[in-house]
């Protein structure tokens, strides 16, 4: 099997061209120079073929379409600051330009740590914004439709809207794989400073579902694959349905064998939310086991009272100036999405990921799963928060009622936080509180879905809440 390897050309960055996307121009920038870090972006050309899906398996429709594609990197300034990790995000296209939600939730950690971070398109219509954007920097991008005679795009499902009838999404499978590829020949250790030596990819959302077509068709250890895969490990959040393999044709059915994830031979973390039980997810036809075996490396982590979209991804997003060159209109991010410690428990999932990948030491087991009905909703407790399922702190011992969905958008999440009388009636004093959040802190910590860090941050957050009520004294009481 012949490894394909696209060609990188860096795109410089000038006083007035840069990446959409760069760190130091989101809403909330991050300067990369302060933690001894850079940003360069790289367009990537190479052949794709575009696949159908036949007795489930990929087979190649059209072959060696030319492609143009892009990519941001931020990496370490010294490369003896690598760890050796290059993590690549699919990014997020829901509004049809690109936004990087996963970097949102593990930017910190992957800077502390020397990661290099990898954020790669992945929809036609995303260069078409590029190019409406900056038309001079990203003119070269394509996703040039093989098909000479190009059918219909199929618009009747849920992914592939948006599509564009002279480029193909379909392209994005070997597009994947080739930047695997680049990163692990000598090319991409020129790029990175020195051999890289684990991939790993990340995705968050539709991306997720892309990600979950490209596990299922192409990585499954049962599954005769036309390309030999280069990652070494994945981590999904919130999807893992299956898209369509071209954009001509209906994705399979949910109930369909293909779409159960089984049998990836690298490990592999999902992420999924208390918004993913909604139906059109299919999220619930698609629960499975955890499994140790070396042929099927996989955890499924419900994450209870977390709705779709997380605190920091309202922030760490492309800034207005950016969003008004594209003309095109974003609300203003508000603050009453639930902050539950979601970043603390992904930066502790990729860290996991990489031990199982590097070390063989397997992700830890969730308590179990979300209990639902038998109308398939979340059955829910005394306080009304959903039970079973990954708990965070805050659902065992709660201040509050934690929503998956508010008036502003069906994909946050709030929390209606409990009366004066009902929070002394749970806990009689300030010490109980502490008490009781600080041992569930733990529990979570010594099972390894927090770090040692983020657990004491979270006491040091938890000793500035008034509880049991909000204007009582910070003081401990006997």
């Amino acid at each position: 099997m012949t490894k394909r390897i696209p060609q990188a050309t860096l795109l410089p960055r000038t006083e007035n061209s840069f990446p959409w996307g760069a760190a130091d121009r989101q809403l909330v920038p991050t300067y990369l120079e302060k933690y001894g870090y850079e940003e360069e972006e790289y367009l990537y050309s190479g052949e794709a073929d575009v696949y159908t899906l036949k007795d489930g398996r990929a087979q190649v429709k059209f072959s060696n379409a030319p492609y143009t594609n892009r990519f941001i990197i931020r990496k370490p300034k010294d490369p003896k600051k690598f760890s050796g990790n290059v993590v690549v995000e699919l990014l997020n296209s829901t509004n049809s330009w690109d936004v990087s939600p996963m970097w949102c939730l593990l930017w910190q950690k992957m800077l502390h740590e020397g990661d290099i971070y990898v954020g790669v398109t992945v929809r036609a219509i995303c260069t078409q914004t590029l190019k409406q954007y900056d038309t001079k920097r990203y003119e070269k991008l394509s996703w040039k439709n093989p098909n000479p005679n190009p059918g219909p795009v199929n618009h009747n499902i849920l992914l592939w809207q948006h599509c564009l009838p002279d480029c193909e999404d379909g392209l994005l499978w070997d597009m994947l794989t080739q930047l695997g590829n680049l990163f692990k020949s000598e090319q991409g250790t020129q790029i990175a400073g020195k051999e890289v030596e684990k991939v790993y990819a990340i995705s968050c959302s539709q991306s997720s579902m892309q990600l979950s077509t490209y596990i299922n068709v192409f990585h499954e250890t049962d599954r005769v694959s036309p390309v030999e895969v280069p990652y070494d490990g994945y981590l999904t959040y919130s999807g893992c349905r299956m898209v369509a393999l071209n954009q001509e044709e209906s994705p399979a059915d949910v109930t369909d064998e293909i779409q159960m994830t089984k049998n990836c031979p690298v490990p592999l973390l999902r992420c999924v939310t208390q918004w993913d039980f909604k139906d059109f997810t299919g999220h619930i036809n698609l629960r499975r086991a955890d499994s140790d075996e070396q042929g099927d490396r996989f955890r499924l982590y419900e994450l209870a009272g977390q709705a779709h979209n997380s605190f920091s991804g309202a922030f760490y997003r492309p800034g207005y100036e950016e969003i008004a060159q594209i003309q095109k209109i974003t609300a203003l991010p508000h603050t009453d999405i639930t902050a539950l410690p979601l970043e603390a428990f992904m930066r502790q999932a990729l860290t996991n990921l990489d031990l199982w990948a590097r070390e063989g030491i397997p992700a830890p087991h969730a308590q179990g799963l979300i209990e639902v009905d038998e109308n398939n909703m979340e059955v829910l407790d005394e306080n009304n928060n959903c039970k079973g399922g990954f708990r965070f702190p805050q659902l065992d011992v709660p201040v509050a009622t934690y929503c998956s969905g508010t008036k502003k958008n069906d994909q946050d999440s709030c929390c209606v936080y409990f009366s004066e009388e009902k929070l002394k009636k749970l806990y009689p004093t300030r010490r109980n509180y502490i008490d009781k959040i600080f041992k569930a802190i733990d529990v979570l910590e010594e099972q390894r879905f927090f770090s040692i860090e983020d657990a004491d941050q979270m006491k040091l957050d938890t000793l500035k809440l008034a509880v049991p009520c909000r204007n009582h004294s910070s003081k401990f009481e006997a």
